[in-house]
């Protein structure tokens, strides 16, 4: 005898099924969670190891990195201001026929 649900519409719908589903959802959820768990750890140890080896203290560490991406964020504005003054003068001297 196989247990089941009815419904209103006397669909029959296998409770084992909706178990073994239910199941296999959460162990997938938890391997996923044991994965995310291992990946963090990962990457907080090799963050722990780069601190160690630059031989400064992590707030000059974090320095650092604050003024290199400030001077890549620089560069990459004026470059982009410099593209955009050139198309601007390009525009400026060139005849438009239509």
């Amino acid at each position: 005898m196989v247990r089941s649900l009815k419904f209103h519409d006397q669909t029959a719908v296998d409770r084992s099924l909706l178990w073994a589903g239910a199941v296999l959802i959460g162990a997938g959820a938890l391997l996923g969670l044991a994965g995310s768990a291992l990946c963090g750890a990962a990457a907080a140890l090799r963050l722990q190891n780069h601190v160690r080896a630059s031989g400064m203290p992590p707030s000059e560490l974090a320095m650092h990195h604050w003024r290199r991406a400030k001077t890549a964020a620089q560069a990459g504005t004026d470059a982009w201001r410099g593209q955009v003054l050139a198309q601007g003068q390009r525009q400026a001297t060139s005849p438009v026929s239509r």
